[in-house]
């Protein structure tokens, strides 16, 4: 996800908020006629609004490479969360001498390429 996507989710969480409350203020007089709809409505916003916000909440490990060798991880919401989180540790790659981030080399972590980087170690 990126840093767009990312507050596109959070605006629609907000949205469905607003369309849970007007609906809620409609209905409160409102007789049955209507209701299983309205209720499905409301079901279906709130599954939406939990799925965003457990999307929103989960971090993601990225690693990536040094330029020269070597490679690292770090956890954010998004690559370029992950990116600026490694320019400030490690400095900016044209202003450093060692451990130069590459940042073209940035990816979502999964179990086979965290094992083959941790190969390198045994």
């Amino acid at each position: 996800m990126t840093r767009e996507q990312r507050d596109a989710a959070k605006q629609r969480v907000v949205a469905l908020g607003r369309r849970l409350d007007a609906i809620q203020t409609l209905t409160e007089n409102m007789s049955d006629k209507g209701g299983i709809e309205i209720a499905n409505i409301i079901n279906e916003t709130v599954a939406e609004i939990v799925s965003l916000e457990r999307t929103l909440a989960t971090s993601l490990e990225f690693l990536f490479n040094f330029k020269g060798g070597g490679w690292n991880s770090e956890v954010a919401y998004t690559k370029e969360d992950a990116i600026e989180q490694a320019l400030f540790k490690y400095g900016h790659p044209d202003t450093q001498e060692m451990l130069r981030v590459d940042t073209s080399t940035f990816r979502v972590s999964t179990p086979s390429d965290f094992d083959a980087l941790m190969r390198g170690f045994y």
